[in-house]
């Protein structure tokens, strides 16, 4: 029962803008102390991400949105002067078997010097003598046109590597040479090659490169001072102009060799000389089967010979692919995630999902736009995942948070906040429960009503705060006679604040001599036997009780409350620290 204040005490205005302010700084700094380690669990986040992103699992999902944005982006500028020539599966059936003679390849070098190519290469290595006609037609072509480009390959031979060039003869009268290795990503995709290789003191350009630069009429850079774009490699990613049928000029090798012959006897040639004039015709074998076959980022089945068209189409156009640093995609993985962590700590469930998928979709843009108009490939998959891990933390985090904050509202509209007992509102509903549950399942019920003895003397004698103590005290000892289990559904004992000194226990399943003799008596005892202590005085104090239990014909609790009532009555007035059963009944 709350009692008026004394009329000598008056509330002063200050006092009221005090507590508000004091209520304010409270919630703001929750509030705040909540969101720095929300901050904090995400900066952490980010810094796990950002170890894990040179992972080879998450490079090799980032490859998937790299080919998605080859496909999708719009058609690069292709230059007019690469022409393939294609030795393919119309020209094997005219000729014959592969490997052909080579007074074919002679044949063609000299139809292609007399037509005014600008530059002839070859993806054949020439490395193995052949008969004298054939090897001096090929020497006398080469001589001839002095522009020919010839290849070399490091192959590995039992666990050992080995260069393999063309015959000297040949190689000494070929305008450059350089290798053709191409290695796969671990993906089985083909995305880049190695400017220069080098083993056992023989150092190789792409031929690509050779070719490049000599049709641009600048010398070959320096290994070490490349004036292209290379990957933390140092590898030069190929900038995919198209699908293999969809891109550059392709001749088939015998439609020129039928061409050539028909032009010389006056008939229609199926290609015309300038077709090829001054044009750098790349030579290759493209017959499914025969030839290496590779997978790039925009169909499965690619010749490797179109490795080097399209390494020629980036210098001559000075198209490339900008492969973002670490340093630059450690940095846009941080700023995602700063801003994604804004987003989240800031913003209800369903709109920080809205805008969660938002701020992905417009990385996602940012980074397609950048590689489709720049040709700068930034990270993106890692950024996603960022965002998403930061979300499902932000949720797990958010529900966590509001589900200790209902249960902190809960325990303060439930439990007084001196002893963290049941407040007799909260009780009344427990017993309210329990009386229909024992009416139904024919079960007993008992409470156990209580209070202090001379509790007004210990605060006068003491003090109020004393007095607090001693309650305080008083229900941790309430806890160690009925231990409540609050994870149980149906605990068997529920303790409550009746009201100043007085308390309140409720016992299911228990019968009235057993709730007095077993549990009253038994708390009634160990309060005797407490020795407390406050600053240093020794305050001793005892219970009385009344006892009562449920009729077996009663549904409400009104009726065993009063009779419990009546019950600490009898005790205090017979001589207090005992405990009172109903209907006259006494039991010390």
């Amino acid at each position: 029962m709350i009692k008026n204040p004394p009329s000598g005490l008056v509330l002063k205005p200050e006092s009221f803008f005090r507590r508000k302010q004091r209520q304010i700084h409270f919630y703001l700094s929750t509030t705040f102390r909540l969101h720095f380690i929300h901050f904090l669990v995400c900066f952490a986040i980010i810094a796990g991400h950002m170890m894990m992103m040179d992972s080879r699992l998450l490079q090799r999902l980032e490859y998937v949105f790299l080919d998605l944005f080859y496909r999708q982006r719009p058609p690069i500028t292709q230059h007019a002067a690469i022409t393939h020539i294609d030795m393919a599966e119309d020209s094997l059936h005219v000729i014959g078997r592969w490997p052909w003679p080579r007074h074919n390849h002679a044949a063609l070098t000299h139809i292609l010097h007399e037509w005014g190519a600008r530059a002839v290469v070859f993806d054949v290595i020439f490395s193995e003598p052949s008969t004298s006609f054939d090897d001096e037609s090929l020497v006398e072509s080469l001589k001839e046109s002095g522009l020919v480009y010839l290849p070399s390959v490091l192959e590995t031979f039992n666990n050992q590597k080995e260069w393999i060039h063309s015959l000297p003869e040949f190689k000494m009268l070929s305008k450059g040479t350089g290798h053709v290795n191409v290695v796969p990503d671990s993906d089985g995709t083909l995305r880049r090659i190695v400017p220069y290789l080098e083993y056992n003191n023989e150092i190789h350009p792409y031929i690509a490169l050779r070719v490049a630069y000599d049709a641009l009429g600048k010398p070959m850079p320096h290994p070490k001072k490349l004036p292209f774009p290379t990957d933390s490699d140092g590898n030069m990613m190929i900038n995919w102009a198209g699908k293999w049928r969809d891109t550059f000029d392709h001749i088939s090798f015998i439609d020129l060799i039928k061409s050539y012959a028909a032009l010389k006897s006056g008939a229609t040639p199926l290609i015309t000389p300038d077709r090829i004039k001054g044009k750098i015709c790349v030579i290759g074998l493209t017959a499914v089967g025969l030839t290496d076959i590779k997978a790039n980022p925009l169909e499965e089945v690619y010749p490797a010979v179109g490795v080097q068209t399209n390494i020629l189409n980036s210098i001559l156009t000075n198209q490339f692919v900008y492969p973002a640093s670490r340093k630059a995609n450690l940095i846009c993985l941080l700023l995602v995630g700063f801003f994604a962590s804004l987003i989240f700590i800031f913003s209800k469930q369903i709109l920080s999902l809205i805008m969660g998928l938002a701020w992905g979709f417009v990385w996602i843009l940012f980074a397609f736009v950048m590689f489709s108009t720049r040709g700068i490939w930034f990270f993106a998959l890692n950024p996603l995942l960022l965002i998403f891990s930061l979300f499902v933390f932000s949720v797990v985090f958010t529900l966590t948070i509001g589900n200790r904050e209902r249960e902190r509202l809960f325990t303060l509209a439930t439990r007084d906040g001196l002893t963290g007992l049941y407040v007799i509102r909260h009780f009344r509903m427990l017993l309210n429960d329990a009386v229909i549950e024992a009416h139904k399942k024919k079960t007993e019920l008992s409470v156990i009503l209580f209070d202090i003895d001379f509790f007004k003397k210990v605060n006068d004698t003491f003090g109020h705060a004393a007095g607090d103590a001693v309650l305080k005290r008083l229900a941790q000892l309430m806890r160690e006679v009925f231990p409540e289990d609050t994870k149980k559904k149906k605990n068997p004992y529920s303790l409550g604040r009746y009201g100043g000194e007085e308390f309140i226990i409720l016992i299911r399943n228990c019968s009235l001599l057993d709730a007095a003799f077993n549990f009253g008596e038994k708390l009634r005892k160990r309060v005797e036997q407490e020795v407390f202590v406050f600053e240093g005085k020794e305050i001793p104090f005892t219970l009385s009780l009344g006892v009562a239990t449920l009729g077996p014909t009663e549904t409400v609790p009104d009726l065993m409350v009063h009779r419990a009532d009546e019950a600490l009555y009898r005790a205090k007035t017979q001589g207090r620290n005992r405990t009172c059963i109903e209907k006259d009944e006494k039991a010390t």
